[in-house]
Parts: C-alpha cells; sequence; structure tokens
C-alpha cells in the first residue's frame, strides 16, 4: 500500500492557508473602518459601540485562529518538502541501481 501525494494539491493548500493568514494579519488594522461604516444612525452611538465591542472581542479570536492557521501552514509546507525529498532520494537510489528492485 502506498501513499499518494498531490504536490499541486499541497501547494495550494499551503498558499490558500497563507492567503488567510494576510488577510486576518491587515483585518485589526480595518478595525475602524467597522466603526465608521456602522456611524451614528439616527444620531445614536450604541449600534457603533457594540460593534466596536465585537471588533475587540474577535481581535484575541482572530490572532488565535491567525496562529492555527500559520502552523498548518507551516505543517504543509514541511510535509511538502519532506515528500519531495524522499522521492528524490528514491529516484536517485533507483536509478543507481540501474532500474531495478
Amino acid at each position: 500500500m502506498g501513499v499518494k501525494v498531490s504536490y499541486d494539491q499541497l501547494g495550494n493548500l499551503s498558499t490558500q492557508l497563507k492567503s488567510v493568514v494576510d488577510e486576518f494579519e491587515h483585518a485589526g488594522s480595518r478595525a475602524n473602518d467597522l466603526r465608521d461604516d456602522v456611524g451614528r444612525p439616527y444620531g445614536e452611538s450604541e449600534l457603533r459601540d457594540l460593534a466596536g465591542d465585537f471588533e475587540g472581542r474577535w481581535d484575541d479570536r482572530r490572532k488565535n485562529l491567525m496562529e492555527s492557521c500559520k502552523a498548518v501552514a507551516e505543517y504543509v509546507d514541511d510535509v511538502l518538502e519532506a515528500f519531495k525529498d524522499f522521492d528524490q532520494d528514491a529516484a536517485s537510489k533507483f536509478d543507481e541501481k540501474g532500474g531495478q528492485r
């Protein structure tokens, strides 16, 4: 029984995870945008304040999720590199023996 590894799929996964991390890293700088977008409907600031409270609570969770995504991306990169190294090593040993088993 063998293991089939798609380098393209692992590479795409790594790229997508890094994109998510990048989005999370820049999301915090847009916190004021959320409050500004909410504004002060009918001259009231309660909704704006609630949006700010939500953003503050979400900020901590976003940081934790971002760190987890970074870790998974690193694991994916490590797995991809390990399989590539294994393939190259196995191919060179196969070639050294003249393609014999």
